[in-house]
């Protein structure tokens, strides 16, 4: 397993409670800002594959545009039948006003 930390975006492009579409070596990633805490996790709905970046965010919830299909944003769990599907979630941290994801890669 190969591990990369990747600056994905500045912090000033994600202000609380909106996201951000980033894509790290074609693998595409949601950003979402939640009362100031940055979440990653993966951008496509476990349902029809709907942009999760392009949909709603509500606390720690985001809403797939195209279902209603809703996730938590910091486990990646579904918040609405079927329960028990996750998407990926990625850890965040940042640095001098910067957004890093850690990805862990299968070799």
């Amino acid at each position: 397993m190969a591990v990369e930390v990747v600056r994905v975006a500045a912090l000033a492009d994600l202000p609380p409670g909106r996201l951000l579409y980033v894509e790290v070596d074609g693998l595409p990633i949601a950003l979402a800002n939640v009362g100031g805490t940055i979440y990653a996790f993966g951008d496509s709905c476990r349902h029809e594959g709907g942009p999760l970046s392009a949909g709603a965010l509500i606390g720690e919830t985001i809403t797939c545009p195209w279902h209603g299909w809703a996730y938590n944003v910091r486990t990646g769990k579904s918040i609405v039948p079927p329960v028990g599907l996750r998407i990926p979630t990625y850890p965040v941290s940042l640095r001098d006003g910067e957004i890093f994801v850690t990805i862990e890669w299968e070799e």
